[in-house]
């Protein structure tokens, strides 16, 4: 039966998290989860060769469908899942003005749904391996590369704040990394702001950011357009 209606107003956006490092060890659990699938998904599944990508591939696929199904007030099957151009997720029908983004790192999987505003989300794992000091300059303005430099022994953490935002927000937009990264250029407080320097210098700065820590292994950013949206996390029970 379809799912009852459940669809954030404008003024909120709604994301969800999930863990889906059981599942990567767990060889029925995921059979059953790709055999719940559709085509598309199961043969994209196939091509995965690391447990815990694939894992992270299958909690995503059941999350968004599950959650967009639920706020369209649909099966999980009776929507069509449309990829952008550059590989940005879309509802292709039926028309509306829901938006959902997806992203995942290190064992969790986040969704983040909105209503008639685009919405990027990103996480990124703060235990990753060494990262070189070099993409600081490469891909910060120069106001962030300095404070990142001023954080000391930190600078990773902040580096890597500084760049889930960056994605965040490239993915809301439906951009590639082509993006001159250093032209984007956030800073942290009071509040999360954007703004553009160089050739992207005059880009509508009219967007709203949330930073979480869903674990304490990971950061996660929002990104939403406009302002006044507030924005709610929950875990994803994945079993459902």
């Amino acid at each position: 039966m379809p799912a009852e209606p459940s669809s954030p107003d404008r003024d909120e956006v709604r994301v969800w998290h999930a863990d889906v490092t059981a599942l990567a060890s767990d060889p029925d659990a995921v059979a059953r989860t790709i055999a719940s699938l559709p085509d598309a998904d199961r043969a994209r599944a196939a091509k995965y060769r690391v447990d815990r990508d694939r894992a992270m591939f299958l909690g995503g696929r059941v999350m968004a469908r599950t959650l967009v199904a639920g706020a369209l007030g649909l099966d999980r099957d009776g929507w069509q899942w449309r990829e952008g151009e550059r590989g940005r997720p879309e509802i292709g029908q039926p028309a509306t003005p829901l938006r959902f983004n997806l992203a995942h790192s290190a064992g969790l999987v986040v969704c983040a749904l909105a209503n008639g505003r685009d919405v990027g989300v990103d996480v990124e794992d703060l235990e990753r391996d060494a990262l070189d000091r070099r993409l600081v300059h490469r891909y910060c303005a120069p106001a962030e590369a300095a404070d990142i430099d001023a954080q000391g022994d930190r600078w990773r953490d902040r580096f890597l704040t500084y760049w889930t935002l960056k994605e965040a927000y490239l993915k809301a937009r439906g951009l590639g990394i082509g993006v001159p990264l250093a032209e984007v250029c956030f800073t942290l407080t009071p509040e999360v702001r954007i703004s553009f320097l160089g050739s992207l210098n005059g880009t509508s700065t009219d967007w709203m950011f949330h930073l979480e820590r869903p674990t304490p292994r990971h950061l996660m950013a929002v990104a939403v357009e406009g302002s006044g949206a507030r924005v709610t996390s929950a875990p994803f029970p994945m079993g459902r």
